[in-house]
């Protein structure tokens, strides 16, 4: 699936190019390429990090078990098979997962080289193009849309199509 999706994508990319040539406006090229380059990046670096995510958490066993479930209950405190003292089940509820913890667990499935490569090129790529005078706003947009905009109407459209 995710292969047909990479291969709608660069069909789309192709046709701006061409849309690019045959206008002869090479703001436009420069703007959408580098804009569309950096956030497919972005996009793969970010399946690849949540994918190995997943990856990790079948290894140690969390199949089917909810993870947050094992920070927030982490003593089984709502097992219903025990009995459970009120005075420590309303003292448990008070914690609450920490702002941290919550973020460390967000940031392993994000944190990826190819992510923040596409990061960096995409606000490198911006710098560049400001600073030898070629920046485009709207261009530079519809550089940046052009992935997540194909990826949600190919979602749509294979979701459709499986049910």
């Amino acid at each position: 699936m995710i292969l047909d999706l990479i291969r709608v994508l660069i069909a789309v990319d192709v046709g701006v190019v061409v849309f690019c040539f045959l206008e002869n406006n090479q703001i436009w090229l420069y703007n959408t390429q580098i804009a569309f380059f950096a956030v497919s990046l972005i996009v793969i670096g970010s399946f690849i990090g949540y994918s190995n995510m997943v990856k990790s958490q079948l290894e140690n066993g969390n199949v089917g078990e909810d993870i947050l479930k094992k920070y927030e209950d982490k003593f089984d405190l709502y097992d219903e098979e025990d009995e459970i003292d009120e005075k420590k089940l309303n003292e448990y509820n008070r914690r609450k997962l920490k702002w941290y913890e919550a973020l460390l667990f967000s940031f392993k499935g994000g944190f990826n080289i190819i992510r923040i490569l596409g990061y960096v090129a995409l606000i490198g790529g911006f710098l560049w193009l400001r600073s030898i005078g070629i920046f485009d706003f709207l261009s530079f947009l519809f550089g940046v849309s052009i992935v997540p905009a194909v990826s949600l109407v190919y979602l749509l459209i294979a979701s459709k199509k499986s049910s």
